[in-house]
């Protein structure tokens, strides 16, 4: 085994010099750690997580005891527990009962008691069973611990202790109500063990509302090892019309001996616990319970106590998300021969169209979506004609204003009580993506933000660190302001920078004069709230303007000499790996995990710097020429529903949906989602003031500003030629004062 000494030697260097590099400790010299590092990888060492525990006494570390994560809802437990955990600064270590006997589970405790935990969260396969005792009987969980807080999970023990779960005993209850709803005769009511609390919980509450009625119920109680077994038993009687099941893992084997034993014509429906958010199938009818959200939960209970924020360890029992209803607002029509939907070029379009399909195939209506570029789509709106057969339309949200007038029906005519879908939106929302001059036009389907990407490995790297520390006498970090976006930008440059690892600072998008114009004010608005003054007044000539673009154009030297002409390019060009830093709209940044993407598993994220981002994305509208606006409604409001949408938020869009943020699912594959959300309401960049009442021709604009800015970065002219140029053609398009 590789030695602290060793890597010493190698590198010719002090042991405490090793340690502390290794450590993330001490005033070392880049150089140092340089040798040191480059002596350890050739040495092929290898951190004891475990022994360094030991070595550090007390620390912030938690513990989880669960069966081998076979079963879904374990692996989505533990993901959840350990994902809120390190984001809190707690480490985790994790402790398998492989043989899920109780006598490994006695063994892990005792595994974990010299690790002096702050906490445990523990799986149990022996509390409430009759090997309970055998773990238990002589100490309890808490002396096993070594003191550290014990919470059971799932499983209830029969002594006094914490413990947190879902409740499926209300699990049971609706699925019964489910039962009686589809008014079957006969179904089979398939569980885990009944010596487990949730099972029990579960049978109780299926038979509380099935007892007593017409439904016939078989209930077959299974293991992992014997599902097959007792699924094919039934063979000999009557095939159920339906399976409702407390395991998900049981589910897929049903399915898979329904299909191959008794072939599609005796396929019965089935209804299952599931453990993740899942999109719609027609396989199975899910009953959520999020057990990641589990396993937050468990996690912050834990620390909440070790950081002295608590007292004890409550117990809790949580509601699950049940079922979802993928097709609530769908109607049905005779009348409509089609649904005809304008949108922009972009990830969102696409997934609509996916989707469309499941809203065809549910009502009936085809469903064409008619896909066109950013300046296509303009000259479109710009040109629109009465008998146009467009019943959708996606409108930008810097369009809005401009155009909600001439080509929305407002909403309120259609239905009365549309304001009812505002009541689940993100903060910041319902404002800038549906109501117009007190007009509710159109609903938020697609809202993104400006977030601010770099590399988490470059920012943490320890040779980086202490180069920049060295270079600049400050710490390195996601910048606050763009003084220091620039100035990180400058340091990750090669050309200007030959140690740095990467070829370039940071992307720029600088396509069409609207692109430009947006990367443009995300510099302004760090520097000043809204584009307009104190005075109600637009100078597009200012101070604070002319420092923005100064800054803009100075970033040149730190970026490709191929700009990004859209913000799907620059999503790909930093996948590549070749930039440190990418601002990015929150809608395009999915593409930094293509299967190509070269930075997965090394993407951090932070509020733009001034915390002032733009907003961008869009909404959807009834076309004011629809002939079938009900219809073109209930497809609207179909998807920016809370299930599509988050269903389309998995598949790369986004949502304006408040429980999308709250899904585990989406959020763990694109983290920065939570970031977003904090961003929508702190978005001020207003172009003129809210009250000001009138419309605002936002490309125009954007047109006026981006041309001084393209002007000014390719040296046309200077920062204050172009922007003086800006104002004299504002001021002739619009008034200056609002």
């Amino acid at each position: 085994m590789v030695t602290i000494k060793d890597i010493a030697n190698r590198a010719g260097v002090a042991q405490g010099t090793v340690s502390n590099v290794l450590n993330g400790k001490g005033n070392v010299r880049s150089e140092k750690i340089r040798r040191v590092l480059e002596a350890a990888h050739e040495l092929g060492y290898i951190p004891n997580e475990r022994a360094a525990l030991l070595r550090k006494g007390p620390n912030n570390s938690l513990a989880v005891i669960m069966p081998s994560p076979q079963a879904k809802q374990y692996a989505e437990f533990y993901s959840g527990f350990k994902h809120y955990a390190q984001s809190h600064g707690f480490s985790v270590t994790q402790h398998l009962t492989r043989q899920n006997t109780p006598s490994s589970e006695e063994e892990a405790f005792m595994e974990i008691s010299p690790l002096l935990v702050k906490g445990i969260a523990c799986l149990s396969i022996a509390a409430g069973t009759v090997y309970e005792d055998s773990v238990y009987k002589e100490r309890t969980a808490g002396e096993y611990a070594a003191g550290a807080p014990v919470l059971f999970v799932e499983h209830k023990p029969s002594f006094e202790a914490p413990f947190i779960s879902f409740d499926y005993e209300m699990a049971g209850r609706d699925m019964a109500r489910k039962a009686l709803e589809r008014r079957y005769s006969n179904v089979c009511l398939m569980t885990g063990s009944l010596h487990f609390s949730n099972e029990r919980d579960f049978y109780r509450g299926f038979m509380q509302v099935a007892e007593g009625t017409s439904c016939r119920v078989t209930h077959i109680q299974t293991d992992l090892s014997r599902r097959y077994q007792h699924i094919i038993q039934l063979s000999g009687h009557s095939m159920p019309q339906a399976f409702f099941i407390s395991d998900y893992g049981f589910a897929e084997s049903v399915k898979d001996i329904c299909a191959t034993f008794f072939g599609q014509d005796m396929k019965p429906d089935i209804f299952t616990v599931s453990p993740t958010f899942t999109m719609p199938e027609n396989d199975f009818t899910k009953y959520e319970m999020n057990y990641r959200q589990l396993g937050k939960i468990a996690a912050e209970t834990l620390i909440r106590q070790a950081v002295g924020k608590a007292d004890s360890v409550p117990s809790r029992i949580l509601e699950g998300s049940g079922f979802r209803d993928w097709y609530s607002n769908i109607i049905t029509s005779k009348i409509c021969p089609c649904l005809n939907i304008i949108t922009l070029d972009s990830p969102e379009a696409y997934i609509m169209q996916s989707f469309s399909r499941l809203y065809t195939h549910k009502s009936g209506i085809p469903v064409n979506v008619c896909i066109f570029s950013y300046d296509e789509i303009y000259e479109a709106f710009n040109s629109f004609p009465s008998s146009s057969n467009y019943d959708v339309i996606r409108m930008d949200v810097t369009w809005l204003s401009w155009f909600s007038e001439k080509l929305l029906k407002p909403l309120r005519q259609i239905d009365p009580d549309i304001c009812q879908c505002f009541s689940g939106l993100l903060d910041g929302t319902a404002e800038n993506y549906a109501v117009v001059h007190g007009e509710v036009c159109a609903l938020p389907s697609t809202p993104s933000v400006q977030i601010l990407f770099y590399r988490k490995d470059l920012f943490e790297s320890p040779i980086c660190r202490r180069l920049y520390f060295e270079q600049f006498k400050t710490e390195l970090r996601p910048p606050q302001t763009f003084d220091e976006f620039n100035r990180i930008a400058a340091f990750f440059t090669k050309k200007l920078n030959p140690t740095s690892p990467v070829e370039y600072g940071a992307t720029v998008t600088m396509g069409s004069t609207g692109v430009a114009g947006s990367e443009y004010l995300a510099r302004l608005f760090a520097r000043q709230e809204n584009l307009y003054d104190g005075n109600r007044e637009i100078h597009l000539d200012s101070p604070a303007a002319l420092d923005s673009l100064r800054e803009l154009v100075d970033l040149k030297c730190c970026t490709a000499p191929v700009h990004c002409s859209w913000w799907t390019d620059t999503a790909r060009a930093f996948a590549s790996g070749n930039y440190a830093m990418s601002i990015l709209y929150s809608n395009y940044a999915s593409g930094l995990l293509d299967h190509a993407s070269r930075i997965a598993g090394n993407i951090g994220y932070a509020m733009v710097p001034g915390s002032n981002p733009l907003i961008g994305g869009g909404s959807l509208g009834v076309s004011r020429f629809s002939r079938y606006p009900k219809e073109a409604l209930s497809f609207i409001k179909w998807m920016c529903s809370e299930p599509i949408s988050s269903a389309a938020a998995l598949l790369g869009s986004t949502s304006s949906c408040r429980l999308t943020y709250e899904n585990y699912e989406v959020v763990n594959l694109f983290p920065w989602m939570n970031l977003a959300k904090k961003c929508f309401p702190l978005s001020k960049g207003e172009r003129i003031p809210r009250d000001a009442g009138i419309p605002f021709d936002e490309r125009k604009f954007l047109s006026i500003l981006g041309m001084a800015v393209k002007n000014a970065y390719s040296n046309v002219a200077t920062p204050e030629e172009a922007l003086r140029f800006a104002q004299e053609q504002f001021a002739s398009h619009f008034q200056t004062r609002f």
